[in-house]
């Protein structure tokens, strides 16, 4: 499955596969791509957005500048200040970034952006990407062999519980499954 995705000259790309989700991503003058296996991916993704304070910061600097040439006697330099303010102000505004992260245990989140129009197709793909996670999680690790040790398969099973890719009462099926216990729970020694 493709997903493209823009913001303003950056321009990215993921292709998600059975085993990874392939990043390209491309602006003005950079090109990246890179790879990020799905067991390197968290099940947890945050929306946000946020307003870009460089922009914010220098509108309120000349507002105050402004106010300063007020006191004296430069009244076109106040007019020239307070406009240039009005317009910085006006553009942290208007340029707010708006994302979805996905992180990931490799390093760099999965950052996709989005806009009012197409926010739920990026925030759908970003499920995508979670439950193929999980998805792959869940087959790798809750496969039971019996000749392998016990130790290790108990382990990953925990790692599922603690990702919360399986509930409490599948952990404990899957653990009872793996000790032979078909689906019982014991008090006392087992058999």
């Amino acid at each position: 499955m493709s997903f493209q995705n823009k913001r303003y000259f950056k321009k990215q790309s993921f292709d998600l596969s059975e085993s990874s989700v392939k990043i390209h991503k491309k602006g003005l003058f950079d090109e990246i791509e890179y790879e990020v296996s799905l067991e390197h991916i968290h099940n947890i993704k945050t929306i946000q957005t946020q307003i870009n304070n460089n922009l914010l910061i220098s509108g309120i600097f000349f507002f105050v500048f402004s106010f300063l040439f007020l006191l004296g006697t430069a009244e076109q330099l106040t007019f020239i200040f307070a406009g240039i303010g009005v317009i910085f102000v006006f553009s942290a505004f208007i340029n707010r970034t708006k994302t979805v992260s996905i992180l990931t245990y490799s390093g760099e989140p999965i950052t996709l952006y989005f806009t009012n129009s197409n926010k739920q197709d990026v925030v759908n793909f970003s499920n995508k990407i979670i439950e193929a996670s999980d998805k792959y999680l869940l087959n790798k690790y809750t496969k039971i062999d019996r000749d392998l040790p016990i130790e290790p398969q108990l382990q990953h099973l925990n790692f599922l519980l603690d990702r919360e890719i399986i509930s409490e009462s599948q952990f404990e099926l899957f653990k009872n499954q793996l000790l032979g216990r078909n689906g019982k729970s014991t008090i006392g020694f087992a058999n």
